[in-house]
């Protein structure tokens, strides 16, 4: 059963960006900054792009802070941009759901005079059921790691600034070859 989904917990360097579009939709962008598991000295981040066209996310980004903790829930997207002789491509987390879980300088509970939120965030929509399957590690200088169940091996992407779909190599081709 193919599976593509991403779950972060990290720290927005900057507010989330929300925007109307011209069908009357809302989309909103953001990146988040996640540490890595320590594995020897010092500290590691990825910066990781989300976007999201679902309303209640685009309400509740809205209200986010720089340096806020926030948790998402989504999947891996690639998206395309440029002309036919200059198409480039990128990777982002489409979030379903997401939320705020506090900033480094509010009082214990949440911002001045707020209280927290328990609830856990809810999903705004059910997986297509065409997603395919991914881990992601994102490496340092933007360099992203996808494991696919049962491929063994994953396939970098050097490069990658935004967040997509997984890709695996056709038959016969090996990592040496592009793919």
């Amino acid at each position: 059963m193919d599976r593509n989904e991403v779950r972060l917990v990290g720290r927005l360097p900057e507010a989330a960006r929300i925007r109307s579009l011209q069908n009357g939709s809302t989309l909103g962008t953001w990146r988040m900054i996640v540490r890595r598991q320590r594995r020897g000295r010092g500290s590691q981040v990825d910066t990781i792009p989300c976007a999201s066209f679902e309303h209640e996310v685009t309400v509740t980004a809205a209200e986010w802070l720089a340096d806020d903790m926030v948790e998402v829930e989504g999947a891996l997207r690639r998206r395309w941009w440029g002309s036919e002789g200059t198409k480039s491509s990128g990777y982002e987390v489409e979030v379903r759901s997401a939320r705020r879980l506090g900033h480094p300088d509010a009082p214990v509970g949440g911002r001045e005079g707020e209280t927290p939120d328990p609830t856990p965030p809810a999903p705004v929509r059910e997986p297509a059921a065409k997603e395919t399957p991914a881990d992601v590690t994102v490496l340092a200088g933007g360099t992203r790691e996808i494991a696919s169940p049962g491929d063994g091996e994953p396939i970098s992407f050097p490069g990658a600034r935004r967040a997509g779909r997984t890709h695996r190599p056709a038959a016969g081709m090996s990592r040496s070859d592009g793919g």
